[in-house]
């Protein structure tokens, strides 16, 4: 497959990557680009800034630049080497060339469910803090919806089923409160 015209058009034409023109707190992958001798990316066209910048900065200053994208890039020039491939393929590859072990991996999900007034609040936190993020189809962090009370005590039967977006294959989830 052969590519010849580019719609990649995210990162402007003109738009000037160099290290002068980012605040004085320059994050420490300014400092990994002007030290890399090689430069790995993995599935992206290195075309959003602030992103962009290592992979261009090595390879501006001759370092190696490995691309890993299914489809040809704009970008593609940049590289040393050019591999079509799926990420986890080339991982589990070269992890295997180097011996080393790839753990297993667990997904871990947090819902923060909050009942009050005959509503109810579901949303997705960070394992470790209380930072919301989506976990639903739709781009909002949390769903909240009437729930009708089951008795005069005020008292709810309530069941949740959560079905999650499906990258990983989850299980649907029920909660009871």
């Amino acid at each position: 497959m052969s590519c010849t015209n580019f719609s990649d058009n995210l990162l402007t034409e003109g738009v000037d990557l160099k290290i002068q023109n980012f605040p004085s707190q320059k994050p420490s992958f300014f400092e990994h680009a002007e030290k890399a001798d090689v430069c790995l990316v993995l599935g992206s066209s290195i075309r959003v800034p602030l992103a962009a910048y290592v992979p261009q900065r090595v390879s501006e200053r001759g370092g190696k630049l490995a691309m890993d994208n299914l489809q040809l890039t704009s970008s593609a020039p940049l590289a040393q080497l050019n591999i079509h491939a799926l990420c986890d393929d080339l991982m589990r590859g070269l992890m295997a060339k180097l011996d080393i072990s790839i753990p297993d991996w667990e997904l871990h999900r947090r819902v923060r469910a909050i009942i009050q007034k005959q509503r109810i609040k579901i949303m997705g936190l960070d394992v470790d803090q209380d930072i919301s993020y989506t976990l639903f189809f739709e781009s909002r962090e949390s769903i909240e919806h009437k729930i009708p009370v089951n008795d005069s005590t005020g008292n709810m039967d309530v069941y949740i089923e959560l079905h999650w977006q499906g990258n990983y294959n989850e299980p649907m989830y029920t909660l009871r409160t």
